[in-house]
């Protein structure tokens, strides 16, 4: 057993961010619709601002535009009316504004509802008489904002997304406080709801049967809207150099949005470089589906920062966590089912997470809980590879005692873990004062497994097929060195200076250093995928404060 003290990171290494929030201000409550395109009211020629032919009127429908912001009220989108024609949002040096929900495509309840009996096959692009659907497409550097914190962005199902920006023009979604009054406080969440996409993907909410008629058809969170179907390689369009900010309203009693949900969206849809901050609820959470996420990065996400359950299969590499300084709870929550579900129900919940580095604040008792490592609970499973857990800046700046840094609870996750097959970690470090917490659910009874540390971290050395892990307790040594800021450090050492080995496993697209050698965490110093493209990565007056940066001292 390989048996190490805590690790703790050296100087704070820190990032270049972009984007930062806008200082332009307008009454947004003025605001006009153009119908006919003239001149007056904002529209015309010079009106720069986003249109569309209303395709029962035939009339030009525009937002008004101040010059410098366009903004859009209910009557060119909203809850209640929803875009049913294709939509270009252009890149502006301002801000467009939303006055209402924009709601992307029609949505049906049921196979009544849609149109009667699929007259396609299984596995179809889109569900029973679901129509093709909307295309909303947003150009690279645009910036996307609301007035009210209830509203948010729905893509149906059938309809797609495309906002696909780059490193030095990325898409910005947020609220009317960060991006036209920079009234917003770095940290404040819920200033509008966030993003919602139904896919026609699997989800084990439904049975194979209902999956095979297309008549799968789950309520999403939010405003009733349906998701589901039969086919996991859906595309649902493209999020790529994506920043979503200041989010998770509870839009309904009890419901509150995140940062990005996916609802059974396929594996056809491209997540690439994107970033959820301050976020109320979760970052990305997926309820079933396939999709994978490459280079995403979590900021101050006060729940769970990445969440799936009910058959999600897809894989999450090069991920890069922080919690808040008094905020965040799990850096992975994954169930199959919710805690009145089916735990054993298929398809499994059974995401990959290549390249994390998780950086819990190991806070006791915020709002959404402690600041901890993964949970697999209710059955779901995990292959986990090149990944690090660590809580050593909490313990050493804040002299806080650590959190457990990883955990598996209930009896049908214990059996998937057993198993190593669709449970397994390799090449992972998990740094933790508590690198586990005990389950006093889990009976005795499974044959060889017992819920005590010992066997976890037995477990834990020889989890994957592959293993070389290691578990590492605690110590304030700063002498011991895993991160180098957020920051993989180049080569790991133990206390007496002894370097130390965890060899990475080969994964697509997974995080290298810059001779293109595979390491172990989300990023390095010396190929940074964060640069230039993220939001609060370093100090500066509008928001980045990130609490272990050595330049503030250990708090904000």
């Amino acid at each position: 057993m390989f048996l190490k003290k805590v690790l703790f990171a050296g100087a704070a290494m820190l990032l270049l961010a972009a984007c930062e929030g806008g200082d332009v201000n307008i009454n947004a409550n003025d605001n006009s619709v153009n119908t006919d395109n003239s001149v007056s009211g904002g529209g015309g020629s010079n009106n720069p601002c986003a249109q569309y032919t209303d395709p029962d009127t035939q009339n030009v429908v525009q937002g008004a535009f101040d010059g410098s912001n366009c903004s859009y009220d209910s009557n060119f989108v909203g809850a209640g009316n929803p875009l049913t024609v294709d939509l270009t949002i252009p890149f502006i040096t301002g801000v467009h504004i939303f006055q209402d929900s924009l709601f992307v495509g029609e949505n049906c309840e049921d196979n009544t509802d849609c149109g009667g009996p699929p007259p396609q096959a299984p596995n179809s692009p889109t569900p029973g008489g679901v129509p093709e659907g909307t295309v909303l497409t947003i150009q690279a550097g645009a910036q996307l904002a609301w007035t009210q914190s209830s509203d948010y962005l729905l893509i149906n199902r059938g309809s797609q997304i495309i906002a696909d920006g780059s490193p030095t023009t990325p898409i910005i979604f947020s609220s009317f406080t960060d991006l036209v009054s920079g009234t917003v406080d770095p940290e404040a969440v819920a200033q509008w709801g966030g993003m919602v996409i139904n896919g026609n993907g699997r989800t084990n909410k439904c049975t194979q049967a209902q999956a095979d008629a297309q008549d799968c058809h789950i309520t999403s969170e939010g405003q009733p809207s349906q998701f589901g179907g039969n086919n996991n390689a859906e595309s649902s369009g493209i999020l790529r150099y994506v920043q979503v900010k200041h989010t998770g309203f509870e839009v309904v009693d009890g419901d509150e949005l995140n940062g990005i949900t996916f609802n059974a969206v396929g594996s056809g849809t491209v997540v690439e470089n994107v970033q959820a901050y301050s976020t109320s609820d979760d970052g990305l959470e997926f309820f079933g589906g396939a999709v994978n996420v490459t280079n995403f990065v979590g900021l101050y996400i006060n729940d769970d920062s990445l969440d799936y359950a009910d058959g999600y299969v897809g894989t999450i590499t090069n991920a890069l966590i922080i919690h808040g300084l008094n905020t965040g709870n799990r850096c992975i929550e994954a169930d199959n089912q919710g805690s009145s579900g089916d735990f054993d129900a298929e398809p499994r919940a059974a995401g990959t997470v290549n390249n994390m580095t998780c950086i819990i604040s190991a806070q006791d008792g915020s709002i959404r809980g402690d600041s901890e490592g993964p949970l697999l609970r209710r059955g779901a499973a995990t292959v986990m590879n090149n990944s690090i857990i660590i809580d050593a800046y909490a313990r050493v700046l804040e002299s806080r005692d650590g959190n457990e840094c990883s955990e598996l609870n209930n009896q049908a996750t214990y059996e998937q873990a057993l198993t190593n097959t669709l449970t397994a970690f390799n090449s992972t470090i998990n740094a933790c004062q508590n690198p586990a917490q005990d389950d006093a659910d889990v009976p005795a009874v499974i044959p060889g497994f017992t819920p005590t540390f010992a066997d976890f971290a037995d477990w834990w050395l020889n989890a994957g097929n592959n293993s070389d892990n290691v578990v590492i307790t605690a110590s304030d040594s700063a002498n011991l060195v895993v991160l180098n800021g957020i920051y993989t450090a180049p080569a790991f050492a133990d206390d007496a200076g002894v370097a130390f080995t965890v060899t990475p496993v080969a994964v697509p697209n997974g995080a290298t250093n810059a001779d293109g050698d595979p390491i172990i965490g989300a990023v390095s110093a010396d190929n940074d995928w964060t640069a230039g493209w993220t939001f609060g990565l370093v100090d500066t007056a509008n928001g980045g404060r990130l609490w272990f940066n050595p330049s503030t001292g250990a708090a904000p």
